[in-house]
């Protein structure tokens, strides 16, 4: 399947990748062989991004949800699926569907189905 997107931790140890395949693989950048799985999707997914911490992972699925994964323990774990903040589109789309995090980690922003702004804590 094609890759979509990728997100590299601002530690540089992990990096998401986001295909059209309906799990986010999470691969640790000193040993490829350790590799996280997002599989809450139902949709393949378009745009992964990390916060500064690393340690939540901000995954825009084609079917218009933001599904919040928690990295901080041994499994990831989906912490909150935020529905219609973002709009549906394809995963060949030219548009863009990305969260983008505040700098202290606390509140994420997108573009919304309704092209406007809005910031979730």
């Amino acid at each position: 399947m094609p890759i979509r997107d990728l997100s590299l931790s601002l530690d540089g140890e992990w990096v998401a990748i986001a295909s059209d395949e309906l799990e986010v693989k999470v691969v640790n950048t000193k040993d490829m062989e350790r590799v996280l799985y997002l599989r809450e999707q139902s949709r393949p997914v378009k745009h992964v991004s990390f916060d500064v911490s690393g340690t939540m992972v901000a995954v825009s699925c084609t079917d218009g949800m933001v599904y919040m994964y928690s990295l901080s323990e041994e499994e990831p774990r989906m912490v909150k699926r935020i529905d219609g903040l973002i709009k549906m589109v394809e995963g060949d789309a030219e548009a863009s569907a990305r969260v983008g995090w505040h700098p202290d980690g606390r509140a994420l922003a997108a573009a919304t189905a309704t092209k406007g702004a809005c910031t979730e804590d």
